[in-house]
């Protein structure tokens, strides 16, 4: 794999976990579709080529039991979802943090199941804590510098942390997490400030999905170094959120 991308890297990652396959494997199908995991993976399945499931690995089961919430034993609860995490040398309000329970699956803040914690660990090869916090070191220079797959966290982050039966994300929870994720991605400082300041104390609503999901492409597409306002267009498929913030900008 010392040929690919990190992209390209992440990607693979992405398609053995969801289908068991061999790195090879993983690798021919990803080039066969153009690096799309989505269609890599459906050609995968109805070539019937789909790998027998790894074995559980008994050493992650053994530290699943370790953190598992007893009176729901397929699950860590939160109590041990924060032992856990600080057994792992990481900070909880860390944005890796995010990115690992992306990675295992987790369901909802603070709890993971044994199916994902097992599969995810699995497929990043570790089984004991000395090896999991390597990992999680991993996960966060990828988190850093991959583009794709800080996208792919960041768009997790939405269901993950969102009120469970509610399909909008609190306003105070988005700028929460709007500051951990995404206050560098904003060209400047001052930028971000403004769109805090425009969400806050003009817009005043939820957060639904498409907002959250496209903000990231439109700071990234429109408000990056190399583009800027006069790239934007208004009869785009935006949000009708951000037609309203460009202009709350051009005042």
């Amino acid at each position: 794999m010392s040929s690919l991308t990190s992209a390209q890297r992440n990607a693979v990652s992405q398609f053995a976990a969801a289908t068991g396959a061999s790195t090879r494997s993983a690798t021919t199908y990803l080039r066969n579709n153009a690096w799309n995991v989505e269609r890599a993976v459906d050609e995968y399945y109805d070539s019937g080529a789909a790998a027998t499931p790894k074995k559980e690995s008994k050493a992650v089961v053994e530290l699943f039991e370790k953190y598992k919430d007893p009176e729901d034993p397929s699950t860590i609860g939160i109590d041990g979802t924060i032992n856990y995490i600080q057994d792992l040398g990481v900070a909880l309000e860390d944005p890796v943090v995010l990115a690992l329970a992306c990675k295992l699956e987790g369901p909802t803040m603070g709890q993971f199941t044994k199916q994902g914690f097992i599969k995810g660990w699995q497929s990043m090869n570790a089984d004991t804590i000395p090896k999991m916090k390597k990992a999680v070191e991993s996960l966060s220079t990828d988190l850093a510098n991959d583009p794709a797959f800080f996208k792919q966290v960041y768009r997790f982050t939405f269901g993950f942390v969102r009120p469970q039966g509610q399909r909008v994300l609190p306003l105070d929870t988005a700028v929460e997490y709007w500051k951990l994720l995404l206050e560098d991605k904003f060209p400047s400082e001052d930028l971000f400030c403004k769109w805090i300041t425009f969400v806050t104390a003009e817009h005043k609503k939820a957060v639904p999905k498409d907002t959250w999901n496209m903000l990231l492409d439109f700071v990234v597409n429109v408000l990056g170094p190399d583009n800027g306002l006069d790239s934007y267009d208004a009869e785009g498929a935006w949000p009708s959120i951000f037609d309203e913030f460009v202009a709350y900008l051009r005042r």
